[in-house]
């Protein structure tokens, strides 16, 4: 725990660049996490939470199918933030900013998903 804060300590002294990356980062998986859980009824007893290749591409399900992108948000956004830090302190860097745009680009696309499955209900 006290070489990762040492770790942060450095990306702040050191590279602000990847800090604004790990709060960009941050922001969008806040954003996973909150959308779901606010537009969520759990009144409901079906609501569109998966897709599917039969019929219209998307099915109902559960609603607690949609509370897995939340964990989905918590994976991304602590776990990797962290896996980046340590990235910074043992590659450098370049592979700390490339982990993170893959994690950015996965989290845009659960957002995309997220957002369309919500817009289907």
């Amino acid at each position: 725990m006290k070489e990762l804060a040492s770790d942060f300590k450095t990306i702040f002294k050191k590279d602000r660049g990847l800090l604004l990356w790990m709060i960009v980062q941050f922001g969008l998986s806040l954003a996973l996490f909150l959308i779901p859980i606010m537009r969520l009824n759990a009144a409901q007893p079906k609501v569109w939470a998966r897709y599917s290749d039969i019929d219209n591409g998307y099915s109902q399900g559960a609603w607690w199918y949609l509370t897995s992108f939340s964990v989905l948000a918590v994976t991304l956004g602590i776990g990797h933030i962290l896996l980046s830090a340590r990235l910074f302190a043992k590659r450098g860097k370049d592979v700390a900013r490339l982990f993170l745009a893959i994690t950015m680009i996965i989290t845009i696309i659960a957002l995309y998903f997220v957002n369309s499955l919500l817009g289907e209900g």
